[in-house]
């Protein structure tokens, strides 16, 4: 199938071609000059796709010049002189980037057909005076003619810009398409690692204090070490299995990651049990009766309340204490995290746990705030609102 570019050659070579052979064709008696005006207009009209003004031009100056040889002797029929003009002004109105210059150059080469005839005509008559009735009647023929080439030029441009719309929506589409596919890769992305550093950093955190504390108690107790070491099994296992569900999530097509929570609420208690199997004490307040959430907002809580008690065991320092408080309410589920400690539980610099909980909260339009109290220590609170939530079955 042709190219839109190699077809309009192909109408190119055949117009030019078209415009020589009737130019020759038509110049009676004396066939050179209408071979020379043919190739001349011809090679003109080649280009009158890309300098559809500039053409114009060019065929009007061939045609003025040419119009006085067709009188007396070597006559060029007048039909040709207009047919020219007609191609060169259809070429003018569709393919000029703007309406205005393609009205005015179509209606410069209505007067200049009637400039031809009139003249044509004065030539051909001498010194004749020529009736107002009769220019008037010529300037109506050629604008007749005229308006019917102007309009098709028009059409020609409506359908042209009408294509060019058309390929520019489809490219700018397949352009958003891309960009929304990329937006995706890197949100998806960014949901693996928040969830990756949340369940790594938690049970690696409960691991060392656990492994540390089972070397320093070892000869003095070793029932305490072995307790210990059972208890950075138990992490090590409830650590791997989140990753399985995770990995198990992730390749399933079926939901979002945010959709699918792999834990539940009921598990808060084992993320305390961990944190004080880890030496620190933590009291947890559950407040109101857990209404019906999504998967992402049960995780989101679930996450928090780690990754908060994560931080305060990592930086809250010796003798602090924590509390976990989880108020529900059928609009939305508030979570507060405070711990007591000499130090505020501060991340460390580049550090992805409190990026990653107000992320969590954003999700769901929530609000976050986190920072040191005045009374020292540090406290996590989170608000998310349900009232807007759909709810997963």
């Amino acid at each position: 199938m042709w190219s839109p570019s190699r077809r309009a050659l192909l109408v190119d070579l055949v117009v030019s071609g078209a415009v020589t052979g009737l130019a020759v064709w038509w110049w009676h008696q004396f066939p050179l000059g209408g071979f020379v005006y043919g190739v001349l207009a011809g090679v003109a009209l080649m280009w009158r796709r890309r300098r559809p003004v500039l053409v114009l031009a060019l065929v009007a100056a061939l045609t003025a010049a040419a119009a006085p040889v067709t009188v007396h002797g070597s006559q060029l029929h007048e039909g040709m002189l207009l047919i020219t003009i007609a191609v060169a002004m259809h070429a003018a109105v569709a393919h000029t980037d703007r309406l205005r210059t393609g009205v005015l150059t179509g209606l410069a080469a209505v007067l200049l057909g009637t400039a031809l005839m009139v003249g044509r005509t004065w030539l051909e008559f001498g010194d004749a005076t020529l009736d107002p009735q009769d220019v008037a009647g010529m300037f109506g023929v050629v604008f007749s003619y005229g308006a019917v080439v102007w309009a098709a030029g028009l059409g020609i441009r409506a359908l042209r810009q009408q294509r060019l719309l058309g390929e520019q929506g489809r490219a700018s589409a397949e352009r958003e398409g891309r960009h929304l596919a990329r937006i995706a890769v890197v949100e998806e992305r960014a949901r693996i690692a928040r969830e990756l550093h949340d369940i790594v950093a938690h049970s690696l955190s409960v691991m060392v204090l656990q492994a540390n504390g089972a070397a320093y108690v070892f000869d003095r107790d070793p029932e305490r070490a072995r307790e210990a070491l059972r208890a950075i099994g138990s992490t090590g296992s409830e650590a791997l299995e989140e990753i399985k569900q995770l990995v198990r999530i992730l390749r399933s097509d079926s939901e979002e990651l945010t959709d699918r929570s792999p834990v539940g609420l009921g598990q808060l208690d084992a993320v305390v049990e961990r944190a004080r199997g880890a030496g620190l004490p933590v009291e947890l307040e559950v407040e109101g009766t857990p209404p019906e959430m999504p998967g992402g907002v049960v995780l989101a809580v679930y996450r928090i309340v780690q990754e908060s008690l994560t931080n305060t065991i990592k930086h809250a320092g010796a003798g602090a204490r924590a509390v976990v408080h989880v108020h529900y309410r059928p609009e939305s589920v508030e979570v507060t995290v405070t711990d007591s400690g000499d130090q505020p539980a501060a991340v460390t610099p580049g550090g992805h746990g409190v990026i990653g909980m107000r992320e969590r909260v954003n999700l769901y339009s929530g609000t976050f705030a986190a920072g040191p109290q005045a009374g020292g220590g540090w406290q996590v609170r989170a608000l998310i609102p349900l009232a807007d939530v759909a709810v997963a079955r």
